[in-house]
C-alpha cells in the first residue's frame, strides 16, 4: 500500500496542453493577421515548456509505503521543469529527493509556519513535519500541500498503523479533519496564545 501526497497529474496536463496547442493552430489558420503565426509558436512553446510542468507536478511532493517516506521539493520551475521533462525522457518515474526508512522514525513533530504569500501581502501558513530518528538526526519538510487534506490525512493515518508516533502540540492534525480552514484555525491559535 502507498499514498501520494501531492500527486502529479499528468493527464489533466496533456488534456489542458492539447487544448492549448489545438486553440494556437486554429488561430493560425483561421486568422487573418500575418503576425499571428508567432503568435501560435510562442503559445505552442509556452504551453510545452512552462505550463505542462507547472500543472503536471506539484511544488512539493510525497510518498509513503511499508517501508519509507519519500519527499521531493520544487523550489523554482526550472527545477520543476527538468525534473518532470527528466521523468517523461530519462527515467519514467518520480524522483524523490529524500528518502527515510520507517522503521529508523521515532517519532514525528508536527508544526506550522506563518509565511508570507506575494504578490498580495497576505499571510500562509505552511505545515511541517520533523522526522525525529533513533540516531538522533532530524529531517524537516513541509508536508502538507495545497491540492488538498484527503491525501494527507490518508497517509498520516497509514504512518499511524504503521506505528509511527505523532506530537502534534498545536492539534493540527485533528484541525485537518474538521471542515474548518487551517489558516483559520492556526490564526486563531496564534491570537490565543498571544494574550
Amino acid at each position: 500500500m502507498k499514498y501520494i501526497v501531492g500527486k502529479p497529474k499528468m493527464k489533466l496536463a496533456f488534456l489542458n496542453i492539447i487544448l492549448s496547442i489545438a486553440l494556437a493552430i486554429v488561430l493560425y489558420v483561421f486568422s487573418p493577421w500575418q503576425g499571428m503565426d508567432f503568435v501560435c509558436i510562442v503559445i505552442i512553446l509556452v504551453s510545452i515548456f512552462i505550463v505542462l510542468p507547472g500543472e503536471a507536478y506539484c511544488e512539493l511532493m510525497w510518498k509513503v509505503d511499508n517501508q519509507t517516506i519519500q519527499y521531493t521539493h520544487h523550489e523554482t520551475l526550472i527545477q520543476k521543469q527538468a525534473a518532470f521533462f527528466r521523468h517523461l525522457f530519462v527515467t519514467h518515474r518520480l524522483e524523490y529527493q529524500m528518502t527515510i526508512n520507517i522503521d529508523q522514525i521515532d517519532y514525528i513533530v508536527v508544526t506550522y509556519a506563518k509565511v508570507p504569500r506575494p504578490p498580495y501581502g497576505a499571510y500562509g501558513y505552511d505545515v511541517w513535519f520533523n522526522v525525529h530518528m533513533y540516531d538522533g538526526s532530524i529531517y524537516s519538510f513541509i508536508s502538507l500541500t495545497l491540492s488538498g487534506r484527503k491525501d494527507f490525512n490518508q497517509a498520516v493515518d497509514y504512518l499511524k498503523e504503521q506505528g509511527i508516533h505523532f506530537k502534534d502540540g498545536y492539534h493540527i492534525l485533528d484541525a485537518l479533519h474538521t471542515k474548518e480552514p487551517l489558516p483559520y484555525y492556526l490564526e486563531r491559535l496564534e491570537k490565543e496564545q498571544s494574550k
